[in-house]
């Protein structure tokens, strides 16, 4: 095995080479914030600049081979001049497979999967479920933030360790909870066709029949355009605020001024969104997957809308439920097991399994 020059000096000082996709989101920021004390030096490296570490810009799509061959050898060069003592990869896709190939120095590696790149991209085809085998097989240890992530990764991966974690909720928990709101709903997921937006949409429209309400869309996407064009075909547009991005201190708010908090990927693993609004006091209303029925049991601390119900028919359901109760419920969850003290703490102990050299000495 070949080492990068330094070797021993990297194993005692503590440096993160955090690779991942810092396009449309803030997690990979959300995430360097929760573990960052662990490290004495931090390097990020992703397909857009960050304004929150120094960084490396490089290129992680797969469309071109003679630009792959070019980012790996790319990211070789960034691991031996920085020489890490571990890296962290976000997301089983591009992202892992090209760190995987460029990691030839047997430096301990973390993956952590975000939901769709392990539920999904390895049913749209055999190359996908090759490339994302590919990542996940060179991990020394990798995370998912749900069971059902977690049994899936074992599929694909047979004999991996795979940890439950999430990057946990950064929440006010002495902030009093109203249990009688104005029936307002709130949705921040992203523009995109897998988190349904026009189906609630749809179902928006359909429950102002019956009931009075206001639904606040934050967030943007591939979709906004569209979904705008909808929201005026069908004449509710003066009942939708359309918010966008919004601040940490304005999603907060958001929460604690709604009703319902309102969540229908199509797949996903578990939603930061979804543990804000189960500590803020929002009633959910959740697609049936897996990883929302580790948070919510159906009829009792939110709503899992089956596959044939409506939205507006779980909107219904929904108001049936005693929301003080509702609200009491989920804030001893989140406190029990979605803190970021809480999961903080797990990713500390797999860094310092790495920091001990006791993953490469049982390989």
């Amino acid at each position: 095995l070949f080492y990068p020059l330094g070797y021993q000096t990297r194993l005692k000082m503590k440096k993160l080479l955090l690779i991942g996709s810092n396009a449309i989101n803030a997690h990979l920021k959300n995430y360097l914030e929760l573990v960052r004390d662990s490290f004495d030096e931090v390097l990020v490296v992703s397909n857009h600049p960050v304004d929150f570490a120094p960084h490396q810009q490089i290129s992680f799509s797969l469309k071109n081979p003679f630009k792959v061959k070019k980012a790996i050898k790319a990211l070789q060069g960034i691991i031996l001049e920085f020489n890490p003592s571990v890296i962290h990869v976000h997301q089983a896709n591009s992202y892992a497979f090209i760190s995987a190939k460029a990691n030839t120095f047997n430096i301990p590696m973390v993956l952590t999967a975000w939901g769709s790149d392990v539920l999904l991209l390895p049913k749209k085809s055999f190359v996908h479920r090759w490339m994302v085998r590919q990542g996940l097989s060179k991990a020394d240890i990798i995370t998912a933030d749900s069971y059902q992530m977690k049994k899936v990764i074992e599929t694909l991966c047979p004999g991996s360790e795979v940890v439950v974690a999430n990057f946990g909720v950064a929440i006010d928990l002495s902030i009093p909870l109203v249990p009688i709101r104005e029936q307002i709903y709130y949705s921040n997921r992203m523009h995109e066709p897998l988190y349904r937006i026009q189906d609630i949409l749809k179902g928006f429209k359909e429950s102002l029949s019956t009931m009075d309400g206001h639904l606040i869309l934050a967030g943007k996407g591939g979709e906004t355009e569209h979904l705008r064009a909808y929201s005026l075909e069908h004449k509710i547009d003066d009942r939708i605020s359309w918010v966008g991005f919004v601040t940490k201190t304005q999603n907060m708010n958001h929460y604690l001024a709604s009703k319902f908090f309102i969540s229908i990927p199509k797949s996903d693993g578990t939603s930061i969104s979804l543990l804000e609004a189960m500590a803020y006091g929002c009633i959910p209303i959740l697609s049936d997957i897996p990883s929302n029925k580790e948070w919510v049991e159906d009829g009792v601390n939110g709503i899992i809308k089956g596959n044939d119900e409506s939205i507006s028919e779980a909107l219904k359901r929904g108001m049936a439920l005693n929301a003080e109760t509702v609200q009491q419920s989920n804030r001893e969850i989140i406190k029990k097991r979605a803190t970021k003290e809480a999961n903080a703490s797990l990713f500390k102990e797999i860094y310092d399994r790495i920091f001990a050299s006791e993953l490469r000495a049982n390989r």
